[in-house]
């Protein structure tokens, strides 16, 4: 009787179960339909917007974005110079060899077509050397003088002299510059305000950069009677011997001597930025000490 009454119970829950579970599944696959047509719809009305002309963006969009940035060339010193950047100044093409002088020949790589190439690992080893002369001149208060006479050196040669705080002549060596200076400088020397009847005094520089030395020999012997260093660009068809610090390269490329010029030029002012702070600071310690002992 138990399992009868039973058995009855368990036949009606699953009719009511199983009654009420169509109803459930067909609510939601009528629901689900309107969503489904509606996307595909949408679909539809999207694809038939798309044309040609909506690919493809706007000249306007084009025209705003860059396509390219722009780098700042970075500035060439004595510590990034590199033989890349000596060869690409044309520092290697010496003269023909009909003006070889003998006494280059450490210096020269080879020969090619007649004329002479210059071994450009020597000439960043001279110009770093020239580099350090300079450095340490400006470093103890020394004045430089940039000479650089040929035609086309004029303006790269009052660069280089601005550049360090320097001296140039451009134009012409005339003789007797630093042998007889009274005398050529005198008269362009600012009178003495004490005594205004004394004869001005004139200085004479601690160093020479000398662009062009094969014009400029008067210049050199003058340089080596008052003993002052000369640092020159020495092409295959003059003596480096004639000179303190020669500097292997080709004399005639404009580019290169500028290229020189400007790496000596940022030596002497880094020396004198360095004496510059070193005469700053011994001031302050100088005014330090006098506080402390008062």
């Amino acid at each position: 009787m138990a399992t009868r009454t039973f058995c009855q119970t368990f036949a009606g829950v699953s009719r009511r179960q199983f009654s009420k579970a169509p109803s459930f599944y067909s609510r939601s696959i009528t629901s689900a339909r309107p969503v489904l047509n509606a996307e595909t719809t949408e679909t539809t009305t999207t694809e038939a917007k798309i044309t040609v002309e909506s690919l493809v963006p706007p000249v306007e969009s084009l025209k705003k974005t860059p396509i390219r940035r722009t780098v700042a060339p970075e500035a060439i010193t004595p510590y990034n110079i590199s033989i890349a950047k000596l060869l690409a100044a044309g520092l290697h093409l010496g003269h023909s060899t009909s003006l070889w002088e003998p006494a280059t020949l450490p210096f020269i790589f080879g020969t090619r077509e007649g004329i002479s190439i210059i071994n450009l690992e020597h000439t960043l080893v001279y110009l770093r050397r020239a580099c350090n002369v300079a450095r340490e001149i400006a470093l103890r208060g020394g004045s430089i003088l940039f000479v650089g006479t040929r035609p086309g050196f004029q303006d790269l040669t009052i660069d280089a002299a601005r550049q360090c705080d320097g001296f140039h002549v451009s134009s012409k060596w005339i003789p007797g510059t630093l042998t007889n200076a009274h005398q050529v400088l005198g008269r362009h020397a600012a009178p003495d305000p004490e005594n205004p009847g004394r004869i001005p005094k004139t200085y004479k520089p601690h160093l020479i950069v000398l662009l062009n030395p094969l014009e400029n020999k008067i210049a050199i012997s003058e340089a080596q009677l008052n003993k002052i260093p000369v640092i020159a660009i020495t092409d295959t068809d003059y003596d480096p011997r004639l000179v303190t610090y020669p500097i292997p390269a080709n004399d005639d490329a404009i580019r290169g001597v500028e290229l020189i010029a400007k790496v000596i030029s940022s030596a002497a002012k880094d020396g004198a930025f360095r004496r510059k702070q070193l005469l700053d600071q011994k001031e302050k310690e100088t005014k330090f000490s006098r506080n402390h002992r008062r």
